[in-house]
């Protein structure tokens, strides 16, 4: 028992220091971080959970990703101390990640998984890039990670699930965000076909199975009855918002999902690659291996023979890959998908390595274990270039640009003027001002607009008539066409741009998104097209 905690209190201050050693190097915030902290700002200041102040609008998606900030806006003295706030609420999300490894570490040990073995899985989680920051810039994603592994954690308990540990981990991944229901039904599904065949073997525990699920439910029923009341309806209005420029699903790729993973066209590599890696900037290396984790993660449950707590983990993760490809996989989606596909693979490496030893080529054990400890060392070095690359992003693009254009309209515009523009988190919260951002995450009047046949900038611009834009250079359409007409009514009044200071960083992964963001041009409506 000694032993045990002993281990549990070193995987816990290993996560719980490389998370704020990380948060330290980069202080990066999400862009999104600041539209929900709006909605948290104003709900401490007495206005309610809303964007704009009387207008009563679900911007966000994550109750406990609003919630848990207003807390920490509130115990940090509220508008003023956000740089506070947001250390609080890392320092929260850092010890929720260090009891999720605790989760998984305990749960391995309990398995027999060998300790190699589990030190390539706790490297290929705790060392994503993905998973380590989206758990201090101001995402939910931590809660979510605990969430998944408290509920794989308890399906795979030996003396069976407990009814109250399934309803916490359903009820906290709704309250987490209402979509991860895909995620628990991805870990249920798993559990009961797959549960040992053998004589005298546990069958599937349905009752605390079923009731913690349903205690779940009932659990996650206030927000859903709350939110419907007060916002006259439970779906946000960030999906509504979303739903417009989505592309639909084709049901052929769909199906074909597993064709493309195996492939390597498919966006469950993402679960293993940076963040919007698609611009450019990184080695192609990083593609075989994910590619590689990947087909290991989603297809190791067809191998006769595997364990079963293997094959369940590797059924869930090809059960995720239908929906991870069929939706826009925004990085902060990933990481629950990765922890799922990084088990799996630890799981199966601590299989393969069982049974060599005991073959006639016990040498194969040697590259196995090589192989693995590569994977885990490139995603350690993925994360080492994320974090210089967030430090950039963050002096550079956050501080340097989108912040200082908020601080700029805040006190250049009048309260009753509004502006248009698509990055709604920083010039959102930083200006106070009512915003019509594009796709309409916090403006029905775009989301209509959009409905009604208008969905280029100056299509929305010609319509709505905003006092301000704020647009990046190559948003900017040619005002001379006929169909640009709208933008004549405006002047530049100031650009920010940081392409000087990027350039001077030198040696920079991930370059190329950076480069998207670099500039942005602040236009005002002529006083004539005003009057």
């Amino acid at each position: 028992m000694t032993a045990r905690l002993s281990a549990s209190w070193i995987i816990a201050s290993v996560v719980f220091t490389l998370t704020l050693l990380f948060a330290w190097f980069t202080n990066h915030a999400w862009e999104d971080y600041y539209i929900t902290l709006r909605a948290s700002l104003n709900l401490v200041a007495g206005h309610g959970l809303v964007f704009n102040p009387g207008e009563k609008l679900h911007t966000f998606t994550s109750p406990l990703g609003v919630l848990v900030p207003a807390l920490c806006t509130w115990l940090t003295g509220g508008s003023g101390h956000e740089s506070a706030a947001l250390w609080l609420f890392r320092l929260f999300n850092a010890a929720v990640l260090a009891a999720a490894a605790v989760l998984a570490w305990r749960r391995c040990a309990a398995l027999g998984v060998g300790a190699f073995a589990r030190l390539i899985g706790f490297g290929l989680i705790f060392a994503d890039a993905k998973l380590v920051d989206f758990s201090i810039n101001g995402m939910e994603t931590a809660m979510l990670v605990f969430f998944v592994l408290l509920l794989w954690s308890e399906l795979e308990a030996p003396a069976g699930p407990r009814l109250g540990g399934i309803a916490v981990a359903c009820a906290g991944l709704m309250w987490t965000r209402p979509d991860a229901v895909i995620l628990g039904v991805a870990l249920i599904v798993p559990h009961v076909l797959f549960r040992p065949r053998a004589a005298g073997a546990p069958g599937v525990p349905w009752s605390p199975l079923l009731r913690g699920v349903l205690l779940g439910g009932v659990l996650y029923v206030p927000w859903f009855a709350w939110a419907w009341w007060y916002y006259g309806t439970p779906i946000p209005h960030t999906i509504i918002a979303k739903a417009a420029v989505t592309s639909s699903v084709q049901w052929s790729d769909f199906f074909l999902a597993p064709w493309h993973t195996l492939l390597g066209h498919s966006k469950l590599l993402d679960v293993f690659l940076p963040a919007y890696w698609i611009y450019g900037g990184w080695p192609p290396l990083l593609r075989h291996v994910a590619h590689a984790l990947a087909v290991v993660a989603a297809f190791a449950w067809v191998v006769p023979g595997l364990a079963s707590a293997a094959r369940r983990l590797s059924f869930a993760v090809f059960l995720g890959q239908f929906y991870v490809c069929a939706i826009i996989l925004f990085p902060w989606y990933s990481p629950p998908w990765t922890t799922l596909a990084a088990l799996t693979v630890a799981l199966v490496v601590d299989q393969a390595i069982q049974r060599v030893r005991s073959g006639p080529r016990p040498w194969l054990a040697t590259p196995i274990r090589v192989a693995a400890a590569l994977a885990v060392v490139v995603q350690v070095g993925v994360l080492l270039g994320v974090a210089w690359q967030m430090r950039v992003q963050q002096r550079l693009i956050e501080d340097g640009g989108r912040r200082e254009i908020g601080d700029f309209l805040r006190t250049h515009a009048q309260p009753t003027d509004t502006v248009f523009l698509e990055p709604l988190g920083y010039i959102g919260y930083f200006s106070q001002l009512k915003i019509y951002d594009y796709p309409g995450l916090s403006s029905p009047e775009v989301v209509r607009a959009m409905r009604d046949g208008a969905h280029r900038f100056t299509e929305i611009i010609d319509r709505l008539h905003p006092t301000w834009l704020v647009l990046r250079p190559q948003e900017i359409a040619d005002s001379r066409r006929p169909e640009n007409a709208a933008l004549r009514d405006y002047e530049v009044v100031r650009i920010w741009d940081a392409r000087a200071g990027l350039d001077a960083v030198g040696f920079l992964p991930g370059r190329a998104w950076l480069e998207h963001d670099v500039c942005f041009v602040v236009l005002r409506r002529k006083a004539s097209a005003r009057s």
